[in-house]
C-alpha cells in the first residue's frame, strides 16, 4: 500500500489508497482504489500512457461515484 501511495503521489494529494486482500490466500485480489483529492489530479494519472510499478503494468480506470440511494436499490 505505501508503494501505491508513493508512486501515485506524484500526480497529486493521495487521500486514501486501499488494497483488498483475499482471505483465504492471504494474497491481495489485484486491484485497488486510489482516491485523490480533486477531479484534476485524477486526470493528470489518466494522462499518462502507461504505468509501472516494481516490473508489474498498471491498469487504470476511473471509476464514477454512485449514490448511496444507487447502492441501496443494487442490494
Amino acid at each position: 500500500t505505501e508503494e501505491l501511495k508513493e508512486y501515485f503521489s506524484q500526480f497529486g494529494s493521495v487521500q486514501r489508497c486501499q488494497l483488498p486482500f483475499d482471505r483465504d490466500t492471504g494474497f491481495h485480489r489485484r486491484y485497488c482504489w486510489i482516491k485523490f483529492s480533486t477531479p484534476e489530479e485524477v486526470q493528470n494519472v489518466l494522462q499518462k500512457d502507461s504505468h509501472i510499478l516494481e516490473g508489474s503494468k498498471l491498469t487504470l480506470r476511473q471509476q464514477t461515484r454512485r449514490r448511496r440511494s444507487q447502492r441501496k436499490n443494487q442490494s
